[in-house]
Formats: structure tokens, sequence, C-alpha cells
């Protein structure tokens, strides 16, 4: 309560002074399991709740500005699942692996864009205590007070998307164990100690992790099976059909169709070499259009700098550039913008 004696004092209010506090949680709602939907939990409409005014503190979660961003057919409905199901009370959790350069960050921003709902990125990485990703506790003025960090107040935003980014690269591989409550469908909440409060998921918050998991790609870890299992839905992401592609390309850095579709080709032949095949990912072959279009370097220095003056990779390159043939035939209606 205010000390004053008023009415009880906003969380925004609270907020701005430092001192944080915290709603009482409603009681928890008994929520069946996502695939046997039998009844609406929240009767209120998708639209009524996509049209819920915003109200955060942190300059951290803001709506993202939406961006060329290509994606399968069946990924786009599954995301139509994840709107119909979050507007009638489901909270949804969603893990997106695949390799670097995929565009998984990418999706969960554009996803939050395209919704025009607000984003929350929250580097697991940098994660090296367990209970830091709440906030920290700051001395002012001789008093120690709590201030909560973005995950903490994402997880309060009502219609948020918070983003777990490389949730497998934790600092301290102890600090993912403070998720599995607020990932819970049963609790949707954390205790935190520093305040002696419950803090409950907001209504309408989507949890997204994104991951890269190989051998190769050093610090990362895998993914507990029980962490795993918290999320709903799990999607993987490849490189991009070549014709999508090179719809991208264009679309993005404004080269003509006639040199995306050579880059395109090129960079396949790359990827398909069967000595020695070249990891390029979609956002190599936009970073490689970019220096031919704004940099003015030619095809091959461009991928030279993108991919690095490696004696193997360059002599694939100028043996695939002297190959005729076209990227393979993919049919384009299986994809669309997001």
């Amino acid at each position: 309560m205010n000390p004053t004696g008023d009415k009880p004092m906003t969380q925004a209010e609270v907020m701005a002074q430092i001192l944080y506090k915290v709603q009482q949680p409603q009681a928890d709602k008994d929520v069946e399991d996502l695939f046997e939907v039998s009844q609406v939990i929240n009767t209120q409409p998708l639209t009524q709740l996509s049209q819920q005014t915003v109200t955060t503190t942190h300059p951290g979660i803001r709506i993202p500005d939406p961006i060329a961003y290509i994606i399968s057919q069946e990924y786009a409905d599954i995301l139509d699942a994840v709107d119909r199901l979050t507007a009638v009370g489901r909270r949804i959790n969603i893990l997106i692996s695949g390799a670097q350069g995929s565009g998984k960050s990418q999706l969960a921003k554009q996803y939050a864009a395209s919704r025009g709902r607000p984003l929350a990125v929250v580097e697991v990485g940098r994660l090296s205590e367990v209970n830091q990703i709440y906030g920290t506790m700051q001395a002012k003025g001789g008093d120690t007070y709590f201030v909560p960090g973005l995950f903490t107040q994402a997880i309060q935003t009502p219609r948020c998307v918070l983003h777990l980014q490389e949730i497998n690269r934790p600092e301290n591989d102890t600090s993912l164990n403070s998720l599995f409550s607020v990932l819970d469908d049963s609790s949707r909440s954390i205790w935190i100690d520093e305040i002696e409060q419950e803090v409950t998921v907001a209504e309408g918050v989507t949890i997204i992790a994104t991951l890269n998991e190989g051998y190769e790609y050093v610090g990362t870890m895998p993914l507990d099976i029980a962490l795993r299992n918290r999320f709903h839905i799990r999607l993987e992401l490849s490189t991009l059909p070549s014709e999508q592609e090179q719809d991208l390309i264009c679309l993005v850095t404004g080269v003509t169709k006639q040199l995306a579709s050579k880059l395109v080709t090129t960079v396949n032949k790359m990827r398909q070499n069967v000595q020695t095949p070249i990891t390029i990912s979609t956002r190599d072959v936009v970073n490689i259009a970019f220096l031919v279009q704004l940099g003015g370097l030619s095809l091959e220095s461009a991928i030279q700098a993108t991919l690095g003056n490696n004696p193997g990779i360059m002599e694939t390159l100028r043996l695939n550039t002297q190959l005729s043939g076209t990227s393979p035939v993919v049919v384009k209606s299986g994809y669309k913008y997001l």
C-alpha cells in the first residue's frame, strides 16, 4: 500500500521510483493440455485482445519495425494457430532451432512486428547466476532496492513476445532452472525471494526461445529434455528454397533479379559441393548482395569478403563460378511473406 494511506500505487509508479512491487497474483486457472482444447477458457475475441494498449516502463520492450521475411506456408499456419490459442487464454511457448543465419531471431522479431505486439529480447548467454534473470539488488541513498530485469517486466506486459535468445548458451547452466515455473502450464509464475512476492505471467504473453545445436557451436550445451518439453511448438528453420531466397535478396537489398539468380546459383553449388560442402546462410547471402549492390564489389570478391579468405572456400568458389547451370526448380506457392 501507499504509505500516505491513499489508493495503492500502480506498478508503473513504483517502477519509476525503482522500488519494485507487484500486484497479488490472481488465482491460477486450470489449464488443459494444449492439443486437447475442449472448452474456451477466455472468450475474449482475438481482435479485442490485439487492440489492448501496451504499457511498459522498460525501453527494451517495444513493437519492432516490420521488414521482409519469408516463411513456409506450413509455419505461417502454425503461427496463426498460436494467435488463435493465445486469444482464448492459452500461453504458448515456441522453440526455434536451425543453422546459424537461418533467420531464427528474425522470425521471433517479425512474428511480433507482423502482429503489432511488443518484443523483449533476453540474451541467455549473459546470465551467470540463477536469479539474475529476474533482476538485481541495488543500493541508493543508504537503502537497498530490487530493480526488475527485462525478463520480469516482459512477462508482466500483456501480449508481449519474449524472445529468449540462444537458450542453450548460458554462462551458468543452473540459471536455466529459474525458467521452469514460468514455462510450466500449471503455474506460469515466478517467486522472487528478494521481494518475497510471486510474479504471474500476463495475458497474451508468448515465449519464444531460439538455439543453435551442434558440436560446431562452441559454448552451447544440450538443452535439458525437461526444459525442451516445456515448449508446446518446435520449429526448425533451414535454408530457403532457391526462388524464395532470390525474392528475399531482391526485396531486402535492391539487387536485380538477374544478379540474385546468379548469386543464389553460385552459393547453392558451394553448399551442395560433394567433396567439401560449405555452409552459407541466408544471412551471408544477404550480406554478399549488399557488398555487390552498395559496396561495388564483384560477386567473387563479395563472397570472399563474407566467407573469409580460406583457400578451400576460394577454390570451390572459383570452380563453381565457372560452371554453368541453374538453381533447382522449386514450387513457389508453398511460401509467403510473414
